[in-house]
């Protein structure tokens, strides 16, 4: 159950740094950074307001949540921040790159084309999100958090490169997004 008060009645200190971590975010040097930074802010707020002990659950409660699919709909009335939200679903599927080291070797991003791994990743039933994507869909909340979700996973376990085009453009585009999402949505500051 999703309690946005949760997060106003944490310790100040422990509130103040998610906060200081999204306001840092935009002086970090690289998207890289700005994410990484970024998203451990998200994840803490997440983590309150959920109480869930795991990433997934905290993903699947945010993502289910009526308030937070109210606010990203009303974001996505906003000319600007739709673009965003479907120029980044371009880049869609997002594959679970542990995944792919298990069922394809470690060496299936070099060793293929993308258009190539992509089919094999679908035939070995690699993850990769979001589930049941097909190109030009309208993405849903749950499909947007769990795709960022995805990215920062690949990112933080070491599988995303600023040399390698696709991955720059899923890290800057996550976090243009789910910047806007905090900023505008102000959901650091919802209560029940």
């Amino acid at each position: 159950m999703v309690s946005f008060s949760n997060f106003r009645t944490l310790d100040p200190e422990t509130a103040d740094l998610a906060r200081e971590l999204v306001e840092n975010a935009d002086r970090q040097r690289s998207s890289f950074m700005s994410f990484m930074s970024l998203w451990m802010g998200f994840n803490g707020w997440m983590e309150s307001v959920t109480g869930a002990d795991h990433d997934a659950a905290m993903i699947t409660a945010i993502a289910e949540n009526r308030r937070a699919t109210d606010a990203y709909e009303q974001l996505m009335q906003d000319d600007d921040f739709k673009r965003r939200v479907l120029a980044f679903s371009e880049l869609w599927p997002v594959v679970n790159v542990r995944d792919v080291r298990q069922k394809l070797g470690r060496d299936a991003f070099w060793a293929q084309e993308r258009d190539d791994l992509f089919d094999r990743c679908r035939r070995e039933g690699v993850k990769m999100q979001p589930l049941g994507w097909a190109d030009r869909d309208v993405p849903t909340w749950p499909q947007l958090l769990r795709v960022i979700y995805c990215v920062r996973c690949n990112l933080f376990h070491g599988a995303k490169s600023p040399q390698h085009g696709r991955d720059r453009d899923l890290v800057r585009r996550s976090d243009r997004i789910l910047r806007q999402f905090i900023e505008r949505s102000r959901c650091f500051e919802w209560t029940d």
